[in-house]
């Protein structure tokens, strides 16, 4: 999912202070969904940065 893609879907939500919660989409881990992570912060690596030379990525940063 791109950034826009994202944008564009949030943008479709009316109520803007929903809490934004974080799923694991892995069948094979028996505590599938048990536990509840909120996004907390969001960082940015940019291309070309150490380690993001060739693409640049959003992070989503959970907590309990």
């Amino acid at each position: 999912m791109t950034v826009q893609e994202l944008i564009n879907k949030l943008n479709t939500i009316q109520d803007k202070d929903l809490f934004v919660r974080v799923l694991e989409n892995n069948t094979e881990n028996p505590n599938l969904n048990m536990e509840n992570y909120w996004v907390h912060s969001i960082e940015v690596a940019n291309a070309g940065q150490s380690g993001y030379e060739l693409n640049g990525e959003v992070i989503l940063i959970g907590e309990e």
